[in-house]
């Protein structure tokens, strides 16, 4: 009889707690940490906005953070922009180029090096952002049949300071295109002022970061320096 009530009583406990492990299985949205609480706009202008987020962090601490956010932002979550890496390529030719930007960006005071980029329109794709934002800031037309855009995840930029993503687009460059013989003229907006550099992809986009005296993003130095890496890895390997 002693057993017996033991039994019962040990599972009377193991069915408390499986459905208390259900319970906390199934706990809402809004119990689950970290979690953004609130967000209390400070300040804003044409295009940036200045917010105060209260957040709840691993511990359960009730924190606030400061964060600027464009105010283009879309409300489905989706990238604010497209950051592009073209590839210039003629038939039966080895050599593969790239195209960088220089402007002047008065936050840092400084002439920068980029790849192109651009802000998404309302309801354009990654790879359609990507084609409009190259021909308009370099005249050059990539391609999107012949050899589809690869469009990378959703990426952020600085997001100890911003939620600003993006996606990373390698569009392909056909030489041979009618479009793109010659010096294409750009097609820029009223106040750009970009200078496009034509470079070989790998000796070329290194002798500009390391000789260069426009300060280079931090994509475009990464970008380098993995493909740098990359080849000397390749060629150890050989050996």
């Amino acid at each position: 009889m002693l057993i017996t009530k033991s039994l019962i009583r040990l599972v009377s406990v193991a069915l408390r707690m499986s459905h208390t492990d259900d319970a906390s299985s199934e706990a809402p949205p809004s119990a689950l940490v970290p979690r953004i609480d609130a967000v209390t706009p400070v300040a804003s202008t044409k295009w940036l906005a200045l917010q105060t987020l209260s957040y709840t962090d691993q511990e359960g601490k009730e924190r606030k953070w400061d964060v600027a956010t464009r105010t283009t932002k879309r409300a489905n979550g989706g990238a604010d922009a497209v950051a592009i890496v073209p590839l210039l390529r003629k038939a039966g030719s080895g050599k593969v180029e790239t195209l960088l930007v220089e402007q002047y960006r008065p936050p840092v005071n400084r002439v920068t090096v980029e790849f192109p980029a651009g802000l998404l329109d309302e309801g354009e794709s990654p790879e359609d952002a990507a084609l409009r934002e190259l021909r308009e800031e370099t005249g050059f037309v990539g391609e999107k049949c012949k050899v589809v855009p690869q469009v990378s995840p959703i990426v952020c930029m600085s997001p100890g300071l911003t939620d600003e993503s993006i996606h990373c687009v390698l569009v392909e460059v056909d030489l041979d295109n009618p479009y793109n013989h010659g010096t294409p003229k750009p097609d820029l907006d009223d106040g750009e002022h970009v200078k496009i550099r034509r470079v070989d992809l790998r000796e070329g986009l290194k002798r500009v970061l390391d000789e260069g005296e426009a300060m280079p993003i931090m994509g475009l130095y990464l970008f380098a320096q993995g493909l740098d890496l990359g080849t000397s890895l390749s060629s150890d390997e050989k050996k």
